[in-house]
């Protein structure tokens, strides 16, 4: 007989602005995709609940919050918790990819040491300004443990990535 494991996993996505991180979470939360834009302000909580290998149920937190400068001095209380970071670049942007690590990468390791940190290229489905090289080299030069390449419009890899980090955040913390 199986038993069934629950967990309540915190993890938080960011980022530079219209990079697609509501879209992603909304894809994943509710499979729709929407061509609207619509700013964040201060942070958007959504609630999932996975199940992964072995029975093990999970409870997700996913917090969605804003990547603009006005919201910098919130950020450590929205931090506060996180089990997963996930950091999404704009791949049709080349300076939101340079933001991950001037910016993003610096901010979450003084909030949130020990959680795992996943970096996405979103907008798989146009057109990159930036090589697989550059891509690669980013990860290599950050504490990120896998850079997904992913579109909130098609879902491509949208799943899969946050049940990797959800592994991830197992792995660290329980």
């Amino acid at each position: 007989m199986n038993k069934t494991i629950k967990y309540t996993l915190k993890i938080i996505v960011i980022g530079e602005p219209a990079v697609g991180k509501t879209s992603l979470v909304k894809k994943f939360i509710t499979g729709q995709f929407s061509k609207d834009y619509r700013s964040s302000i201060g942070t958007n909580i959504f609630t999932k609940y996975i199940k992964l290998e072995n029975d093990i149920d999970i409870k997700l937190q996913l917090w969605d919050i804003a990547g603009q400068e006005r919201w910098i001095s919130m950020r450590p209380s929205y931090y506060a918790g996180a089990k997963g970071i996930i950091i999404v670049g704009d791949l049709t942007r080349r300076n939101t990819f340079d933001q991950i690590e001037k910016f993003w990468i610096l901010d979450v390791k003084q909030y949130c040491k020990y959680a795992p940190i996943i970096l996405l290229a979103n907008k798989n489905d146009l057109g990159f300004e930036l090589s697989e090289t550059e891509i690669n080299s980013l990860e290599k030069r950050t504490t990120a443990i896998s850079i997904i390449h992913t579109s909130a419009k098609t879902g491509e890899n949208v799943e899969s990535a946050f049940k990797i980090i959800s592994k991830e955040a197992l792995k660290v913390f329980y």
